[in-house]
């Protein structure tokens, strides 16, 4: 555990120094590719359709990146470049994480100030609330349980 714990203390630091170095673009390719998988049927029931032409801005504070993204017909893209966001979500990456296993109520960090909506809120709000009411079921099982570990050993981390 000590050593697991460890390897993840030097990931953690060595991702925070790295990522801001690097183009955002291929996380945004990623993310979007993800998005757009994981949430095809509520693109196809128009659940995001708020987003058409919108630029929301997802920052992953301690990482330093910010993923960039839009709407259009169907389908999650990236956003183009030099268009400001309408909206941004931001976070650090445990708290991210956090509130994808579902060790962290979104409302909760919001009010504790370590998810922060700028820009449109109401957008900000909207997807907040939208991805909120997924059903977690729908992750796979092994993914349920890397979200959950990574968010408890992130959590240590960052606490000490």
């Amino acid at each position: 555990m000590l050593v697991r714990r460890s390897i993840a203390r030097i990931g953690y630091r060595f991702s925070c120094n790295l990522l801001p170095l690097l183009p955002n673009w291929p996380g945004e390719v990623v993310f979007i590719k993800l998005l757009n998988q994981r949430l095809s049927e509520e693109l196809q029931d128009g659940l995001f359709d708020f987003l058409d032409s919108k630029v929301l801005e997802v920052s992953v504070t301690d990482f330093g990146v910010c993923l960039r993204i839009s709407k259009r017909d169907a389908y999650f893209v990236r956003a183009p470049t030099g268009v400001p966001a309408d909206s941004t979500i931001s976070a650090s990456i445990c708290d991210f994480l956090a509130i994808a296993s579902g060790r962290e109520d979104p409302d909760t960090l919001f009010f504790q100030r370590r998810l922060c909506l700028g820009g449109q809120t109401e957008i900000g709000l909207t997807v907040k609330n939208r991805l909120d009411a997924l059903d977690r079921r729908r992750i796979p099982q092994w993914a349920q349980r890397w979200l959950e570990m990574t968010a408890a050993e992130l959590a240590a981390i960052v606490a000490n």
